[in-house]
């Protein structure tokens, strides 16, 4: 157990950093209402994949009947949270596209790994606890203490199942402490890939370049969605956008979904360049390029998924 010196030690480190970072303030523990959104997850047909992006890395998912969200962030801050005092870090330059409570029905969470700009345990604790949680190995410490009563660790190449899609995890490059980085625990980090009704989904960890995802070309991903962001001057742990390219056309997949991009500023790039710099590397390709606004909505045209195996084996 920590001493009274030591979480105050911690509490100053974060603060100095946050501070130095111009990313300071505090934020009231419940969202305001959400303005008006294009995002309508009550008439999705659960007979197709659709998905929307709820800025940075959260995606809101009907995965063909199991409802996901990923590292989901619904307020206006991430960051050290001080429980009923609220939470400082950055602040969206986007706001929510949906409060917790227009989310509606969950099957899944899933966690990525411990920075706090993905495990955000106010936005979290906003959830059902009744939703399965899938987190990397070591993230249950974190949130079980907030009622989940069903939080599934996996290791890489493990798997689990919950109402027929099956989620496996597999790395990256990144890294997995929690903040502060000097004194935090390491908590692991994961991808996943997932699968139902014959369509498989890359959702990558943030993740500095490496071939590691071009393994998925055996057996390709019909949609991968990557962090495009955050790489000046983090380049050791995030890729650049024209090294997200390269790996996204490594895993053969169809559609990518650019996530972690353009809602809290946390790199010294402009807000809008990842996307800018994305679209140029995709060049004629770029209609491959799919939710490319915070706030959209798409769905995987029918039919796609056999074109794209009968395309593979050619």
């Amino acid at each position: 157990m920590r001493s009274v010196a030591a979480v105050a030690a911690t509490l100053l480190i974060a603060l100095i950093a946050l501070g130095c970072a111009g990313e300071g303030g505090a934020r009231e523990p419940e969202a305001r209402a959400a303005p008006p959104s294009a995002i309508q997850p009550a008439t999705w047909r659960d007979d197709r994949l659709t998905i929307a992006t709820l800025g940075h890395a959260s995606l809101l998912m009907d995965y063909f009947g199991v409802r996901v969200i990923s590292d989901p962030t619904l307020f206006a801050r991430v960051g050290l949270s001080l429980g009923p005092f609220g939470s400082i870090g950055p602040h969206r330059l986007t706001p929510p596209p949906l409060a917790p409570a227009q989310i509606g029905h969950l099957d899944v969470i899933l966690i990525t790994h411990a920075h706090m700009d993905h495990l955000d345990l106010p936005s979290l604790n906003a959830l059902p606890k009744s939703v399965t949680v899938i987190a990397c190995k070591r993230c249950g410490a974190l949130i079980r203490p907030l009622g989940f009563s069903d939080v599934r660790e996996v290791g890489w190449g493990d798997w689990t199942v919950v109402g027929g899609l099956k989620v496996t995890a597999m790395g990256a490059r990144h890294w997995g402490k929690r903040w502060p980085p000097p004194l935090g625990n390491n908590y692991g980090f994961n991808s996943y890939v997932l699968e139902r009704d014959g369509v498989r989904m890359l959702l990558a960890c943030d993740s500095a370049y490496t071939n590691l995802f071009g393994a998925l070309a055996a057996d390709p991903p019909q949609i991968a969605a990557f962090s495009i962001g955050a790489y000046d001057p983090w380049i050791r742990n995030h890729a650049n956008p024209e090294q997200v390219w390269a790996m996204f056309e490594q895993t053969h997949a169809r559609y990518l979904i650019p996530i972690h991009w353009g809602t809290f500023r946390l790199s010294r790039e402009p807000i809008d360049e990842p996307m800018h710099r994305l679209m140029m590397a995709s060049g004629n390709q770029s209609d491959r390029v799919v939710l490319r606004t915070i706030g959209a909505t798409w769905t995987m045209p029918p039919g796609a998924s056999g074109a794209l195996r009968a395309a593979a084996v050619r």
